[in-house]
């Protein structure tokens, strides 16, 4: 992607860079949320995609196929590797996978279950939107606006305030006892609500973000990752 800077009269393509600060190296993100099991990495299939990244994969990586209940080795999956450009500056991988027939799954008892690898990933999609609000925060901290920084408006005070209760509703969630626990209350409802105000959070950076929100190596690049995760871990429409 180049991106013109019009700040003379050499302006000329300077790709990346005209994008500040370069995004935080999500791919490790990811690494970082991921389970291990006899140190190999567990990835999720949901449905046909799986999200991963070069450094998982030369680990020897399984793949929890939520349908089967079980643990597939990648030699007996048919993967296809999809091309998404913006995907370039996160390093994440996105695989369309599905069991080759007649392979049976790895059944794996109490070392995986569903709703730990949800959490992880939606954990890492809250760490996704923490990233981009501090690059937010560094992208508006050196403009001056009104004889103070950007960031210290009311306005835009207001706006990280609602983010960071997000973040935080998020952080707490695997040790809130009522939401967490209660028999009455299915935990794939609880993600989908946390998921929706996730949603708003991303928004409210994308606000923040102005035109540099929108690069493709600036904010966007969590925005385009923690959608893509929600989009994996989706319940069915009526229950989200």
């Amino acid at each position: 992607m180049h991106v013109i800077e019009f700040q003379g009269p050499d302006a000329k393509p300077v790709g990346s860079k005209a994008a500040g600060n370069p995004v935080a190296p999500i791919s490790e993100m990811l690494e970082a949320k991921t389970l291990l099991v006899n140190n190999r990495p567990v990835l999720l299939a949901t449905g046909p995609y799986v999200l991963a990244t070069a450094h998982l994969m030369e680990q020897d990586a399984l793949l929890w196929h939520e349908q089967s209940a079980g643990l597939y080795r990648w030699n007996q999956l048919h993967a296809v590797h999809v091309q998404d450009r913006m995907l370039e500056p996160s390093g994440l991988l996105l695989y369309k996978v599905q069991p080759n027939e007649g392979e049976k799954a790895e059944i794996s008892g109490e070392k995986v279950t569903s709703n730990e690898l949800r959490t992880r990933l939606l954990e890492f999609r809250a760490e996704l939107c923490k990233a981009g609000l501090k690059q937010v925060r560094r992208h508006l901290s050196v403009r001056i606006s009104g004889g103070q920084s950007t960031f210290q408006h009311q306005l835009v005070k207001g706006m990280v305030a609602d983010i960071l209760t997000t973040l935080y509703m998020a952080e707490t969630l695997p040790e809130d006892r009522f939401l967490s626990a209660n028999p009455g209350l299915p935990s794939v409802r609880v993600h989908a609500w946390i998921h929706q105000e996730l949603d708003e959070a991303f928004r409210q950076i994308q606000r923040l973000g102005g035109g540099f929100g929108f690069l493709r190596h600036g904010v966007s690049a969590y925005t385009y990752a923690g959608q893509l995760v929600k989009n994996m871990l989706l319940p069915a429409k009526e229950e989200y």
